[in-house]
């Protein structure tokens, strides 16, 4: 039991000689590690504050990017719209011009016909009148040739008649 009371009781050598050894670990400690150990922890705490820093910048950049794709999406929704609302616009312009082109083109064939009608008529009318002229003198040489009596007149005036119905 004596063993197990020396480990277990203070003695004062034990704990002057513990207590020395303590201060000569921590002066070994500080005189050859501690600015090693320190180094290493302020490496570590910089790349730890460069990690926070390059995130930071990343997220303001993203930001930015964020920021610039959206406007440019305004812009291009704006000029989208522009650009159709400009098709429209001219494709309203083209089909007008169209229709009025066309109107144009209908006025025209309408007039050249109507002056055809008219010239046709005026052909119509002097051939007739040719005819009627020709009928006249056949009928006026007839006449003069022999004299009529009403009966010949009468028949002669029905042959004209039934000549100019063909």
């Amino acid at each position: 039991m004596e063993v197990y009371q020396s480990l277990v009781a203070v003695e004062p050598l034990t704990l002057i000689a513990t207590i020395c050894n303590l201060f000569v670990q921590l002066y070994i400690i500080k005189r050859f590690l501690l600015d090693k150990i320190l180094a290493v922890l302020d490496a570590r705490r910089k790349a730890a504050d460069q990690q926070i820093a390059d995130a930071q910048k990343a997220r303001e950049e993203a930001a930015a990017i964020k920021e610039t794709y959206e406007q440019n999406m305004l812009q291009a929704k704006a000029q989208a719209e522009s650009i159709l609302e400009n098709a429209q616009k001219t494709a309203s312009q083209r089909s007008e011009s169209i229709i009025d082109d066309a109107k144009a083109q209908a006025a025209r064939i309408m007039d050249k016909a109507s002056a055809q009608i008219a010239m046709e008529k005026k052909k119509a009318i002097n051939d007739a009148k040719d005819e009627i002229s020709d009928l006249a003198m056949t009928i006026a040489g007839k006449i003069v040739e022999r004299e009529l009596n009403p009966e010949d007149q009468q028949q002669m005036i029905n042959r004209f008649i039934d000549k100019l119905g063909e």
